[in-house]
């Protein structure tokens, strides 16, 4: 499944910077290498994936973008690591994102694109596993 992830990651991510929505396309591709990704090996614990579906939910409560959600769902779906542990990276990555960005432009960013540190957490924390 991380084979998949790698090549879709740099358009996804362009495509998120530039105009702040992940085109359905990419997360099509990613759901069809998800399906075979589970029917080969599963879903796991489903304690796992109920309390990851509670913590997506939660997400799009606070207006979370739904390509960032969808994007979110396929990777903890298809990995068998810690939601809880998994999103603190994604938001700490989220968090120096939007330093940067008010370092480079004097204001506080009202929204950022979200894929690139989904991504760069993702790598995080698979390195460091």
């Amino acid at each position: 499944m991380d084979l998949a992830l790698l090549p879709l990651a740099v358009p996804m991510c362009v495509a998120d910077c530039s105009s702040f929505v992940i085109p359905n396309i990419y997360n099509k591709i990613l759901f069809l290498f998800a399906a075979v990704h589970l029917s080969i090996y599963g879903f796991g614990d489903l304690r796992r994936v109920a309390f990851s579906a509670f913590i997506l939910v939660a997400l799009l409560i606070f207006k979370v973008g739904m390509g960032d959600i969808k994007l979110l769902a396929i990777i903890l779906i298809t990995h068998s690591f810690s939601a809880v542990d998994y999103l603190g990276y994604v938001f700490l990555l989220a968090m120096v994102h939007i330093v940067v960005i008010a370092g480079i432009s004097r204001e506080i960013p009202s929204k950022i694109p979200l894929a690139p540190s989904i991504f760069v957490g993702l790598t995080t924390y698979l390195a460091t596993r």
